[in-house]
């Protein structure tokens, strides 16, 4: 039968028994008894727990109202109107196994659902219904919040359930994934009551449910092929790279010019370079195509086009084009990343900024207080410490919010580059410019905010050249004698002590004075390392679908590593960090014996810490274990485990 666990030999009645205990034991005293479970129910009743969910509840907090189900079918039209087919093939089967039949989305709403009139009714009393969220967020454990989460087939056996109201019931959940993307498109779900199920014929039921989500994803997979077939033979024959990219960032087909093109050949993922992972975050964010941008990839200038796919009316994917730019300014090193203009939003704000130590929050205070006031601000900080996210969440939080934000980095190009990129150049003042001329930053900038960074490398010639904008408020284009009136706040940023650079002449003191009306320093991660470990939960999050992992904790041994090393390269050299750890992960918790080899002097004391606190923990509680292992927030067996590992005496 499907709910006899293998190995076991338990019956339904019998092995819900154990875990009805289990369950009753975790709602009391927070402990799990790892052999009596399986590892997905295990994980899941720790992530119902952490959104705190009720477990006593019998009904589902989230039901769509009929409009909003509505909308959401609209948007499943093509997967509902196919899968509405294929189950007319099986509901008898599923009749007579006493069994509901649920199309869901990919949110985990329910679209609709089949089976007999006595079985619609018990579900409509659980809300197995039209409307109803099966997250693991809404509704604790359950199979469709599993299969949501892992994007793989999951089965819920009565009790298992987080909530109580669903312990009578049987559920198992077949996910349907997009083609090429592997995106989650929706779920088969079966469902039934333990009163009501019917032994001898629900196995053909969940056979039959399997091959249905099978059938829906071929025919999307048919449908693709077919709609795109031709489409795949121009885009082959192309002399540019075409790349498909998921929402997980990764590289899921190339052309054939990709495939040995020098630079992109190599590339499995976006992220692998700054400027094409800057452009697609913001198709992600803006759903709307992005054409004739310049980036650079290895001394290399490129012309990047970027078109949202969707499917079903939703975000799927982007397909980036990359051709090699005819029109650029030679011997360029690098350009600056793409910026934003008033139509597109912006990657950082005050709200996603993450920090609670006392240092942080003072320069965030500062910041929020500043974006309020339209003056030159200076930002101070080391490299890495996120002097462009305070950048952009000053300018969004402030008046000119709505206008355009334009970032150059000052050490990033060459000076005869520079000089073009900011103040722009007229018609015929270079060879191989454009034949239009160009608009400069400043330009582009007006009626926004221009974020100058890195500012202490800025050429003296040039300086000379800000100086006089920041007193004209007007800019001059290379080659024309007409001053250009705009009205531009400046944001500069620096990792140098300007004043030391006034004393040896790389800087103008006239200019340290225009600029410095304002000053804020951004602390280092050393000064604020209560933060690390918000940082490293919140990057290991974002890397885990990078690296194809589920849920990735990090042991108690490497967050004190973390917290105890000192961090020169600030919160850039923490995620970069936490990059190659997950690249040697192997499971999905993060040990000590994953990290890179310039934390490992700090193991030591991150053991001997946790030794300390095992063993004041333990006096504290007077040698009672289960005290001390709540108070550390850990199992008993973990405890004990950690008790034999440093050989600490009872």
């Amino acid at each position: 039968m499907a709910w006899q666990m293998r190995g076991r030999g338990y019956e339904a009645q019998q092995y819900d028994e154990i875990i009805k205990s289990a369950w009753s034991n975790y709602q009391h005293i927070g402990e799990i008894e790892e052999n009596e479970l399986r590892s997905d129910i295990i994980d899941s009743w720790v992530i119902s727990k952490d959104f705190g969910v009720n477990p006593m509840q019998n009904t589902l907090n989230d039901i769509l109202a009929d409009s909003e189900l509505m909308d959401r079918k609209k948007v499943n039209q093509l997967y509902l109107s196919y899968a509405r087919k294929q189950i007319q093939g099986i509901q008898k089967l599923s009749d007579a196994s006493n069994v509901v039949l649920s199309i869901v989305e990919k949110n985990g709403i329910i679209l609709e659902s089949v089976g007999t009139s006595n079985m619609l009714r018990q579900a409509e009393a659980s809300n197995i219904h039209a409307g109803g969220i099966w997250s693991e967020q809404s509704a604790g454990t359950n199979a469709i919040g599993i299969a949501l989460r892992t994007g793989r087939p999951a089965q819920v056996l009565f009790s298992e359930h987080y909530c109580l109201g669903a312990h009578d019931w049987y559920c198992m959940s077949f996910p349907i994934l997009a083609p090429i993307t592997r995106e989650l498109i929706g779920i088969i779900n079966i469902a039934s009551n333990v009163n009501l199920i019917k032994d001898y014929a629900v196995g053909h039921v969940i056979v039959e449910a399997s091959n249905l989500a099978r059938s829906i994803e071929n025919h999307f997979y048919e449908q693709t092929l077919q709609d795109h077939l031709y489409a795949r033979k121009a885009i082959e024959v192309l002399d540019e790279v075409v790349l498909s990219v998921d929402l997980s960032k990764q590289i899921v087909s190339k052309n054939n010019y990709a495939m040995i093109h020098q630079v992109f050949q190599h590339i499995d993922t976006i992220e692998a370079s700054v400027h094409l992972n800057s452009l697609v975050e913001e198709v992600f964010q803006t759903k709307r195509e992005i054409t004739n941008e310049i980036i650079n990839e290895q001394n290399q200038l490129y012309q990047v086009n970027m078109y949202p796919v969707f499917l079903q009316y939703e975000l799927n994917g982007v397909v980036v084009f990359i051709k090699e730019d005819k029109q650029a300014l030679p011997n360029a090193k690098q350009i600056n990343t793409p910026y934003h203009t008033k139509d597109e939003p912006f990657r950082y704000s005050f709200a996603n900024m993450i920090g609670t130590s006392i240092a942080f929050s003072y320069a965030k205070d500062q910041a929020e207080k500043a974006a309020k006031i339209p003056l030159t601000l200076m930002l101070l900080g080391e490299t890495g410490t996120g002097k462009d996210v305070f950048a952009q969440s000053i300018h969004q939080a402030g008046e000119r919010g709505s206008g355009p934000f334009i970032a150059v980095n000052s050490a990033a190009m060459p000076e005869s580059l520079l000089e073009s990129e900011l103040f722009g150049y007229e018609a015929g003042t270079f060879t191989g410019g454009n034949t239009n001329g160009k608009k400069g930053k400043f330009e582009a900038a007006d009626q926004g905010t221009i974020f100058l960074d890195e500012i202490g490398d800025m050429p003296l010639s040039i300086q000379a050249h800000l100086l006089r904008i920041l007193e004209e408020r007007s800019v001059t284009r290379i080659g024309s004698n007409h001053p250009i009136l705009i009205d531009v706040r400046v944001i500069a940023a620096t990792n140098k002590n300007l004043e030391d650079e006034i004393m040896k002449g790389n800087f103008r003191e006239d200019l340290y004075y225009r600029l410095h009306v304002i000053k804020i320093d951004i602390p280092p991660l050393r000064d604020r390392k209560d933060d690390i470990p918000l940082l490293a939960t919140s990057f290991i999050h974002q890397l885990s679908h990078l690296f194809e992992k589920e849920e990735v904790t990090i042991s108690r041994e490497v967050m004190q590593c973390l917290q105890s090393y000192h961090w020169p390269g600030n919160i850039r050299e923490l995620k970069n960090m936490l990059q190659q750890a997950m690249f040697h992960l192997d499971g999905n918790v993060l040990e000590v014996n994953h990290l890179p080899t310039v934390l490992k002097p700090n193991i030591h004391s991150a053991i001997e810490d946790e030794k300390s606190m095992i063993v004041m923990q333990l006096e504290k509680q007077h040698g009672n274990v289960l005290k001390a292992a709540k108070a550390m927030g850990v199992s008993r067996a973990t405890m004990y485990r950690r008790i034999n590992k440093y050989n600490i005496l009872l």
